[in-house]
């Protein structure tokens, strides 16, 4: 007798939440009417408070750590991408420390932690991402964002298939394939796949920044709401879920 196959599982995860009161409402409003299925929060957001008391009263909704290291870095902002260090001679043991107490700062508020990714891709970064993981195991947060198209867009050519191995090393895991948006923009870099259910996968995660108040968000959030995504998915056979099925 044949076995069915499993399922293929989308993840659509919001960035940015606890940036501003404003992009809280759009993840809110995202996971409660749409299929926004997890949120990264920053610690360091302005509205981070108010974001911890939201996940706390939407507990279907899984939070990871959207690890926000700009402090560090000159930011391009237009196109969302860190290009050089503030400081080329800070010791990259402040930025080691500044991770693990974004990490303390999540974890103090008793939410389950169920992913870490960061703000920029700034955790991806080559000279950062083995530290970044080794904490993120260290504090048992089992799923970390890792995709190749930030290597072949950012940085052509540099051999990447250490990265999944150190991944397992440290007993972490990471999906098998990553949408970084719902369709390409100005700031679309050659390797970045965006949504599109006719590529097979077992598990994706499906990057999205809905909110309101910003005409962007507010289109991104029209995504996380549209009846014809949710045919689609349904159509497919896609079911959503979020990282704790990874964990």
């Amino acid at each position: 007798m044949k076995k069915d196959l499993p399922l293929p599982q989308l993840i659509v995860n919001a960035d940015d939440f606890g940036r501003s009161g404003a992009i809280n409402r759009g993840i809110i409003e995202g996971h409660q009417k749409g299929v926004v299925t997890s949120a990264s929060l920053m610690a360091t957001g302005e509205a981070f408070d108010e974001a911890v008391a939201l996940a706390h009263e939407n507990p279907r909704l899984g939070i990871g750590l959207h690890l926000d290291l700009d402090a560090f870095f000159e930011v391009q902002h237009g196109a969302g991408r860190l290009v050089a260090y503030r400081d080329p001679s800070l010791p990259l043991s402040a930025i080691v420390q500044e991770t693990e107490s974004q990490i303390a700062r999540l974890l103090a508020t008793g939410l389950p932690v169920t992913h870490l990714d960061g703000h920029h891709h700034a955790h991806l970064r080559p000279e950062l991402f083995a530290a970044i993981a080794a904490l993120t195991a260290k504090h048992k947060i089992k799923v970390i964002r890792y995709f190749q198209g930030y290597y072949e867009g950012i940085y052509a050519g540099l051999p990447t298939d250490w990265i999944r191995d150190l991944v397992e090393r440290f007993g972490l895991r990471c999906v098998d394939t990553f949408f970084a948006g719902w369709e390409a923009v100005a700031s679309s870099l050659p390797g970045y796949r965006y949504f599109d259910l006719s590529l097979p996968f077992k598990i994706a995660e499906l990057m999205v920044h809905p909110g309101k108040n910003e005409p962007w968000r507010e289109r991104e959030l029209q995504h996380c709401l549209s009846a014809d995504v949710r045919r689609e998915l349904a159509a497919r056979g896609v079911e959503l879920v979020n990282f704790s099925g990874l964990s």
